[in-house]
């Protein structure tokens, strides 16, 4: 067994865990999203991946052995966790995911691994933060020399001496076949006797991805840029047949939970300028022909998981999409004649914004015959127009953002679909909106039995390839310090106090607390509506 991989999501927080109030899943969905072409490999017994610590005999070892060298953390409370799966597992790849809050966390995950395994181990950061900082502005002009690189770009932090150089290369872009290359290229060279980062700069331009690999050139930092090779979107492995299910979300009331995808791009269909996965900092959509057909095949995928590792256990999903399908028409029609034809038994849910649901009443009702049991919407503001208005706000000139969270909650309810939300506060807004967004979502779930749950967030100011409003964070510090901050940040899923919205500014420690102090209110009243006990 040459090869020895081990993937971690960085822990994002100094210290603490997550309230139980805040959205968590047991599974690194994006993490193993990254990884599943290696896992595939893995598990068919394939090149060097097939010979590696995530191989096995079997399809279901196979997922297990996966499983077991990879590690989702939270905060550093998360490091003895991380210390043993680099003693256990003694990689020579190391794999760490990252978004801007984590860079931090990434750099000690990276100092600790080097300090177990010194040189006989590849370090490799990637992640949105990674994909955030340094981009190609012009993808039909794919030199490094116009490369855009931000005052974040981890290689030159290095160079500046503001990070130390633990990273041997940094991962942009799509990583499912740039990471089975990485794999390959560590096998040969600990076969040849080189470190194990030796060949990275031999790794073909043409793997398939839209991709760019930072690596040191003599004390600078270098960008080896791939030629774009569409992926076949149609041929990349689920992520549950390749690590296999462990979650299970209260929504689906105790089935086990995959997170699957139409894998229709990197991120959302809009542009809100406020939000991580803005669709000019993740690039288009992708193959949408055919993204109905591949959700269906994850729905498959996972069903057919979930019975082989669970039995007696019945199947649930979320669909990670940023928005379902991208809440196109035709392709739900596509993905709603594919359940009538080929049925499952699962129930599953995903993200639809309000103004989607209210135009596609028929096709939200087609849905939830289909096993849409849940819908998770975003809800940041009772008037855009206070925070500078919302890509997504289409049907601002119809109906108030309030009339039209009320007809939708009355949309999902009689088509039977629990919806659950994501507050977002930071974006500008007065301190008396939020008290009085909380206070109308409590007379919602009084009324309509929704939303249920209700997560916090507070705006952090991503990289988002240079628009960052003129930031230029380097995401060096954590995010949040110790103390009070930090011990009510823990209610969010995600917030800091050092990264905050520029325009906006730092959020004031009592009106956070005021905040959590009166979602927490909402939270602990009984619903009413149709979910009335």
């Amino acid at each position: 067994m040459t090869l020895r991989a081990v993937a971690v999501s960085a822990p994002d927080w100094v210290a603490g865990a997550k309230d139980d109030r805040a959205l968590n899943s047991r599974d690194a969905a994006s993490l193993y999203n990254a990884c599943r072409v290696a896992a595939a490999e893995a598990a068919a017994g394939r090149g060097a991946w097939g010979v590696s610590n995530w191989a096995a005999a079997d399809p279901r070892a196979a997922r297990a052995a996966a499983r077991a060298s990879t590690l989702l953390m939270y905060s550093m409370d998360d490091m003895p966790a991380f210390r043993a799966l680099i003693e256990r597992q003694r990689p020579n790849l190391l794999l760490i995911g990252a978004m801007s809050l984590c860079l931090p966390g990434a750099v000690a995950c990276a100092r600790e691994a080097r300090e177990i395994l010194g040189d006989r181990v590849a370090i490799v950061l990637g992640g949105r933060h990674a994909s955030e900082t340094v981009w190609l502005p012009d993808r039909s002009d794919r030199r490094a020399a116009t490369l855009g690189r931000h005052a974040g770009a981890p290689l030159e932090l290095i160079h500046a001496g503001r990070l130390p150089a633990v990273f041997d290369a940094v991962a942009m872009g799509d990583g499912e076949y740039l990471i089975a290359a990485l794999g390959r290229a560590v096998e040969a060279a600990v076969r040849r006797g080189l470190h194990p980062a030796a060949l990275f700069h031999e790794i073909d331009p043409a793997t398939p991805g839209d991709w760019i690999l930072g690596l040191d050139d003599r004390g600078r930092p270098g960008y080896l840029v791939s030629r774009g090779v569409a992926m076949n979107q149609m041929a990349l492995p689920s992520p549950a047949r390749t690590f296999g299910v462990s979650a299970s979300f209260g929504v689906f009331g105790g089935r086990m939970t995959a997170h699957v995808f139409s894998d229709i791009g990197r991120g959302c269909v809009y542009d809100c300028n406020f939000c991580s996965e803005r669709v000019s900092a993740t690039g288009g959509v992708r193959d949408l022909a055919n993204s109905a057909d591949r959700l269906h095949g994850q729905l498959a995928a996972a069903c057919r998981t979930i019975a082989e590792d669970w039995p007696g256990r019945r199947a649930s999903a979320f669909c990670e999409d940023s928005v379902l399908l991208g809440g196109a028409t035709r392709l739900i029609d596509r993905f709603c004649d594919l359940m009538d034809r080929q049925p499952l038994d699962i129930r599953f849910g995903g993200q639809l914004t309000i103004d989607q649901i209210l135009t596609r009443p028929a096709e939200v009702a087609r849905l939830a015959r289909a096993g849409l049991s849940y819908v998770f919407i975003g809800v940041e503001t009772l008037s855009p127009e206070e925070i500078g208005g919302m890509s997504k706000d289409v049907g601002r000139k119809r109906a108030s953002w309030t009339d039209r969270m009320h007809r939708a909650f009355d949309v999902l309810g009689e088509a039977g679909i629990d919806c659950g939300c994501a507050v977002l506060f930071g974006l500008g807004e007065r301190h008396e909106s939020r008290l009085a967004l909380l206070d109308t979502l409590d007379r919602f779930r009084l009324s309509h039995g929704a939303p249920d749950p209700i997560s916090l967030n507070w705006a952090v100011q991503h990289p988002l390839c240079g628009e960052d409003g003129g930031a230029g964070y380097d995401y060096v510090d954590w995010g949040t310090p110790e103390g009070p901050y930090l011990d009510l940040f823990h209610n969010f899923g995600e917030a800091s106090l050092r990264y905050p919205l520029p325009q906006v500014g730092a959020p004031r420690l009592a009106e956070v607390a005021e905040v959590v102090a009166a979602a927490d209110a909402v939270r602990g009243r009984p619903l009413g509506g149709r979910l009335a006990s």
